[in-house]
């Protein structure tokens, strides 16, 4: 449904950079979404980054003697690095890549640098964090709506989280937002798949996309009938997912069908970084511990050499040879500042200086060992598209021609990355980028905002489901599982109530079949439910191999308990086409709605 509130914003909050933008809905027949995003305003300078124009500002802060935030971003990253050059920084944390923390043993990128720091690898260290960050971005959202003339509670607001996330991360997302300030209701606060943003972005702001291949082709993704795969390649993860395009009588409002199955992993662009760091690094530098102690004593040193190799791992090129293998074209280099000399031995100095093309200050890393960088994510991303479009055949049927691959986020600027994936892929996919990657998912959940509906329909990635108590089966139910019920009904417990099917096609805002259940006993005043997910089509019991209780949802009975035990009857209704899953249960004698809540567990 088309929002009521006059303002859209949304935060895309990534691994490597958080960004903003917001745009006026305009009057109740709305300006359609090719037209809200050119209203669409978004932010492209931020304090302390040196007047680049960049859609994010990066997602780190740094931390004071207290553990409290002192600035955020760009500006973090410039009070880090003159403390560390003054010597007064070992009571300072400078942390970056916490995103990833919110999802156990998924973190990237390099320890969190300082002495007094510690790497924030756990929920329970990022949680706080991602707070701070977001409530900065909510209040300068909030301020440039109200200059303009609106309130705060005329804004809907939108944030995106990876499609990879499951219901924990995605729970840890939207409490932290509504603790950043924004408000609670589902209507008001959307949470966006990352992937499916940059498609709507593509989809409606680009009517054609240029091709990859480095020749003046184009590929076509908006025509109604044609299907695409996003490839979303961010700092932390890599997300995949596939769609079809529908047309409706408007052609401005195509909309889109998951046709594939939600993919991806912890392949971004910080797991080569930090390749580089064990790899190259602690090779040429002289061991790990040179390296800890660069990090230690001058952290800003170690982070000039992180953006040097960054600016080196983007422009990597490769020649494809007669025997069809790439070959990459150059070594990438790496100056050493001048401060790391006195932090290195006689020896290492020797030794890059050495190296065909290298100096005693500078770093070579030979083209052999940048497609070992590259690869080691590469390889799995290659591998993880070959499996979206297997399962895109299986679910959709054949192409009509090559499959469209959409390369979407940081890392698809990379062009060793483009090339590697179309020499994998041969003539069987077209490789396609916007020409807007960076901001392709920022912009699109600003129109996913506007219109949720833009998504007609996903697909499950589970078969989710409750546990009750039905009659006991003698034939079939365990005796560990009989119990006796009000009136001694015998039944038995831990029995699995199907909600949705794994892979089963949802629409946006359906719900569920009604599932009724009944009070087992006449003195609960609300019914508990423990919630589980399994990729089993259809499970008996709870307790069968691959369930994993996720969560619980939970009906107050209210007004309910003065009836009847047997007019105490709910009704309970599940939501599985929207990003997150919805509940809500009503009294089947009164028709009065019930409070209803479905909490997923995390680890924090």
């Amino acid at each position: 449904m088309i929002s009521q509130y006059p303002i859209v914003a949304a935060i895309d909050f990534g691994t490597h950079g958080t960004g903003y933008a917001w745009a006026e809905v305009g009057d109740e027949d709305g300006p359609g979404p090719r037209g809200l995003d050119r209203l669409t305003q978004i932010q492209e300078q931020w304090d302390g980054s040196r007047g680049d124009y960049y859609p994010k500002d990066l997602t780190t802060v740094l931390l004071g003697p207290s553990g409290e935030p002192t600035a955020w971003g760009h500006r973090a990253l410039l009070d880090w690095t003159a403390l560390a050059r003054a010597g007064a920084h070992t009571d300072h944390t400078y942390a970056h890549g916490f995103k990833m923390a919110l999802k156990p043993g998924t973190t990237a990128g390099a320890p969190v640098l300082g002495i007094a720091g510690t790497t924030i690898d756990t929920p329970a260290k990022a949680y706080p964090l991602v707070v701070g960050s977001l409530r900065r971005m909510y209040a300068i959202v909030k301020e440039e709506v109200e200059v303009s003339g609106y309130l705060e509670r005329q804004i809907r607001w939108c944030v995106t989280i990876p499609a990879i996330w499951d219901e924990a991360e995605k729970q840890l997302m939207r409490d932290a937002a509504v603790e950043a300030g924004m408000p609670p209701d589902h209507d008001r606060l959307i949470l966006a798949r990352e992937p499916e943003a940059a498609a709507l972005y593509c989809q409606i702001h680009l009517a054609r996309v240029i091709a990859a291949r480095g020749d003046e082709a184009t590929a076509e993704i908006t025509r109604a009938g044609s299907r695409f795969m996003v490839v979303d390649c961010g700092g932390g993860t890599v997300d995949i997912t596939a769609y079809r395009v529908v047309g409706t009588a408007d052609v401005d409002r195509r909309r889109l069908v998951e046709i594939g199955k939600v993919s991806g992993g912890k392949l971004g662009s910080e797991y080569i970084n930090q390749a580089f760091v064990n790899d190259i690094l602690a090779d040429r530098l002289g061991g790990r511990q040179v390296v800890e102690r660069i990090g230690r004593e001058r952290p800003d040193i170690l982070l000039e050499i992180m953006q040097l190799w960054e600016s080196g791992k983007i422009s990597v090129t490769a020649t494809r040879g007669d025997n069809q293998e790439l070959s990459i074209d150059q070594p990438v280099y790496v100056t050493l500042p001048p401060e790391v000399h006195d932090l290195l031995t006689d020896d290492v100095r020797r030794g890059l200086a050495d190296r065909p093309g290298g100096t005693a200050s500078r770093i070579v890393v030979t083209t052999e060992e940048v497609r070992k960088l590259f690869d080691g994510v590469l390889r799995d991303l290659a591998e993880l598209v070959d499996q979206q479009l297997a399962v895109m055949r299986e679910l959709d049927g054949a192409p009509d021609g090559p499959e469209q691959v959409l390369l979407v986020g940081g890392l698809s600027g990379a062009q060793y990355l483009r090339q590697r994936l179309l020499s994998h892929f041969g003539d069987k996919v077209t490789l396609v980028r916007t020409t807007n990657a960076v901001a392709a998912v920022l912009r699109g959940a600003v129109l996913l905002g506007y219109d949720p509906e833009l998504i007609i329909a996903r697909r499950s990635r589970y078969t989710y489901g409750c546990a009750i108590a039905l009659p006991f089966d003698e034939a079939r139910d365990p005796e560990g599982k009989r119990l006796v019920g009000h009136g001694g009904r015998l039944m038995c417990d831990d029995r699995f109530h199907r909600f949705v099917g794994v892979g089963d096609t949802v629409e946006t805002g359906s719900t569920s079949g009604p599932s009724p259940f009944v009070p087992l006993q006449p003195d609960q005043e609300s019914i508990t439910f423990r919630f589980f997910r399994t990729l089993a089509a259809h499970p008996r019991y709870v307790d069968d191999e691959g369930c994993e209780e996720i969560g619980t949802l939970r009906v107050k009975l209210g007004e309910a308990m003065s009836l009847p035990l047997n007019e105490r009857k709910i009704e309970i209704r599940l939501g599985f086409g929207d990003s997150e899953i919805t509940a809500h249960a009503v009294n089947t004698h009164t028709g009065a709605e019930l409070d209803t809540t479905l909490h997923f567990d995390s680890s924090y």
